[in-house]
């Protein structure tokens, strides 16, 4: 009875395809707190995405893009079992990692523009809220913005950024990876609610009102 209870809520929303989010950035690179960071990704396996980010900081003429690899840490299975139990577990959330290299360039006031190699190593949080929306929580790292600044100022350093993302299409494999986590959560908490019920002596009937 507690499985079948369990089991007939609604599965998770479907793994998407593409995202589109945008994202406030703040952090040390150029000493500017202010930036709009966009990102792409399109999923490739499970639990593997290819990422395009491109960032603009309006107030020192900085544009940037960035390409890279982007992994889900759900598929990892001690990560997978950490969160497991809990109401914010593998099926709602998504904990990423990524790396991605690119091209900066940075022009002002008129100056030639100075131009460089740039890279991002960073973690991100992203939360889903429905079918086609996430929020990404908390993305943090550190990245070097390639194009050397003004005097006085560092290209590379410590960041972190939230936005909102739009969730697009459906990817069959990364859908059916979702799933399995959320049944594995389930029979997982529905394991610890039996454990409870038998430390306490209650009936099946005592159970489903004590589990609810």
């Amino acid at each position: 009875m507690l499985a079948v209870a369990a089991f007939a809520q609604n599965p998770p929303t479907n793994a998407p395809q593409f995202t589109f989010t945008e994202n406030f950035f703040s952090g040390s690179p150029y000493g500017q707190n202010q930036a709009l960071g966009t990102a792409v990704t399109t999923q490739l396996t499970a639990n593997s995405q290819l990422r395009v980010d491109q960032l603009t900081i309006p107030s020192v003429g900085y544009t940037g893009e960035l390409l890279g690899p982007q992994y889900n840490l759900c598929g990892i299975k001690a990560v997978e079992n950490l969160v497991m139990s809990t109401t914010i577990n593998c099926t709602n959330l998504s904990i990423y990692a990524n790396g991605e290299v690119g091209y900066g360039r940075l022009q002002q006031n008129g100056n030639p523009a100075s131009h460089g190699v740039a890279f991002k190593l960073a973690m991100a949080f992203n939360y889903a809220l429905s079918t086609h929306v996430a929020v990404n929580v908390a993305e943090f790292g550190y990245t070097d913005l390639g194009a050397p600044p003004a005097p006085g100022f560092s290209r590379a350093g410590w960041f972190g950024q939230s936005g909102i993302s739009l969730l697009l299409g459906n990817s069959a494999v990364a859908s059916a990876a979702k799933q399995a986590r959320w049944q594995r959560a389930q029979a997982k908490k529905q394991a610890k609610l039996k454990k409870a019920m038998e430390k306490k002596g209650l009936s099946p009937k005592e159970g489903e009102a004590y589990g609810s």
